[in-house]
């Protein structure tokens, strides 16, 4: 019994270390807290977050939407020259604080958008974000009437 369990141990451990994700899979990461809020701002400048909010989202289906594209965008190589991000995007707990500050690369319909965090030292990694997501994120940044 005693060798039984010591193989299936070792046949567990290499099952699960297979399933590892490769590299360039990462994700991005939220805090492990309640997300009261997405609040989104024209992009200015690469110094600080706008100020301006253009639209707020407090409702929890907006709300999953944003940060199901946050936690399933994949880290890229980031050895493309980009512009200037579309939108800067705050993502603001129940707690108030910390704020997550994200930059936002809208893509057009059909196509991925392009995520990185709002401060350089967070880092200058890009996260792509699948093409169903960024469709969901168009429909409610692009209202008509908002």
């Amino acid at each position: 019994m005693k060798h039984f369990l010591t193989i299936i141990t070792f046949c567990m451990a290499a099952l699960l270390t297979g399933c590892e994700k490769e590299e360039g899979w990462e994700t991005m990461q939220l805090l492990d807290a309640q997300v009261a809020e997405i609040r989104i701002s024209a992009f200015e400048t690469w110094e600080g977050m706008n100020a301006d909010t253009l639209l707020s989202f407090k409702d929890k289906k907006e709300v999953s939407v944003f940060e199901k594209a946050i936690l399933t965008a994949r880290k890229q190589p980031d050895d493309v020259k980009r512009t200037d991000p579309d939108y800067d995007v705050k993502v603001i707990y129940t707690n108030q604080f910390p704020i997550h500050a994200i930059r936002l690369w809208l893509g057009e319909e059909g196509q991925e958008s392009v995520l990185s965090y709002g401060f350089r030292d967070w880092g200058e990694d890009i996260y792509v974000v699948s093409a169903k997501h960024t469709d969901r994120m168009r429909e409610l940044i692009l209202q008509e009437g908002r």
